[in-house]
């Protein structure tokens, strides 16, 4: 089915059939897929605080294919932030957090956590080496790092910065588009918040009160969530 069905395999030269790289990240085992293609492990890091020089409290390497390194990624999330469906009208515990000794754990809408996550893992740039996808969850924020080559796609040019506005409005500027469809299809088993990146944009602004931040440059792609 990989093969005739999804285009997802070919047959090799003695006669086995071999799973192109989107197949293996797709359907691939987890000890498989991070023994292939180790470059496609995320980092998550939880910081003591809102900069990259703050203490880490905690950090991980996940590894497997891409619908373990969803629920992975996001059950990390979960450990130290609250997620919502919609804003609640007084956060739990938000009155005692005076009292507490450390500051309250963030809230953020889960779909936009959720979508970021997702938007990493269909679209980052296999060809880089370099740096790895990387999720960090400060005190107030939540941040997710992902490869994506900046030539044709930054602010260096004229075409470029519209193709970055453009994606804000849900025109698709994306890498990997077989794999990103298959991923982002209910039938693969993820439970994915329709819209896409302009949804989540919507959905952050609505709940935390501030703007996602959007940054491309040096082979990366920055997304940054305001935690409320």
């Amino acid at each position: 089915m990989l093969e005739k069905e999804l285009l997802l395999a070919a047959p090799a030269g003695d006669g086995e059939r071999v799973p192109t790289v989107a197949g293996l990240l797709l359907f691939g085992r987890d000890d498989r897929v991070g023994e292939l293609l180790p470059r496609s492990s995320v980092m998550v890091t939880r910081f003591a605080g809102d900069t990259l020089d703050a203490p880490r409290v905690e950090s991980l390497e996940l590894s497997g294919n891409l619908h373990t390194l969803h629920e992975s990624a996001l059950r990390f999330v979960e450990r130290y932030c609250d997620l919502w469906d919609a804003r609640p009208r007084v956060f739990p515990g938000r009155a005692a957090e005076s009292e507490q000794p450390a500051g309250a754990r963030a809230n953020y809408h889960r779909a936009a956590v959720t979508e970021a996550i997702a938007n990493a893992l269909a679209h980052r740039d296999l060809a880089l080496r370099e740096p790895a996808t990387r999720l960090h969850v400060f005190d107030n924020s939540i941040q997710v790092a992902n490869p994506r080559r900046s030539a044709g796609f930054t602010r260096a040019d004229n075409f470029a910065a519209s193709a970055q506005r453009a994606i804000l409005y849900g025109v698709p500027q994306r890498l990997n588009p077989q794999l990103a469809a298959i991923f982002q299809s209910p039938a693969y088993g993820l439970k994915l918040a329709p819209g896409g990146l302009p949804a989540l944009l919507r959905n952050a602004r609505l709940f935390s009160g501030r703007r996602a931040e959007i940054q491309t440059f040096n082979d990366e792609f920055r997304l940054r969530l305001h935690g409320s």
